[in-house]
């Protein structure tokens, strides 16, 4: 199965620069619809970290966020696969990152399974959910959040019921 025209132009940006980013809307075929999330691609090669995804902020925040979080992870080199908070890279809020649950990597790492399928790249190995704070200042898993956070779902838990 070859790649279609959109995830080739991917593709092709991970050949030519290493990684990239990749924004997923609501309607792919209205550039006006919705941002849903970015995710990178290609970070996993070039830097042995995992690919990012940021839910619910705008194109432009996403891309400086991601090239912030992305410099302090290759730098600071503090990637564990535990929970981390991070400054300097949200304005004055700090962001804190955590590993995508493995059952939800399916969906939300489906741009990345493709092309890694398709181009012959190993396959993705894992990948971090950048949290931002709600307007009340806090995070998802505060009981204390006043925010719903609709634009910002919990990857980093399993969404399945406990057995009977």
């Amino acid at each position: 199965m070859a790649l279609s025209p959109e995830l080739q132009a991917v593709a092709n940006n991970v050949d030519r620069d290493g990684w990239t980013k990749v924004y997923v809307q609501k309607d792919p075929a209205n550039p006006n619809s919705r941002l849903l999330f970015t995710v990178t691609v290609g970070m996993q090669e070039k830097f042995g970290l995992p690919e990012l995804v940021i839910f619910g902020l705008n194109p432009e925040t996403a891309d400086g966020m991601v090239h912030n979080v992305a410099a302090k992870l290759v730098n600071e080199k503090k990637w564990t696969g535990e929970p981390l908070s991070m400054g300097g890279v949200l304005n004055e809020a700090d962001v804190e990152l955590r590993p995508v649950h493995p059952e939800h990597l399916g969906e939300v790492g489906a741009i990345n399974i493709m092309i890694r399928r398709e181009t012959g790249r190993p396959p993705l190995r894992g990948m971090i959910q950048v949290f931002w704070p709600g307007d009340d200042g806090r995070f998802p898993w505060d009981p204390e959040s006043t925010d719903e956070f609709r634009d910002q779902p919990r990857l980093d838990i399993s969404w399945k019921k406990a057995g009977p």
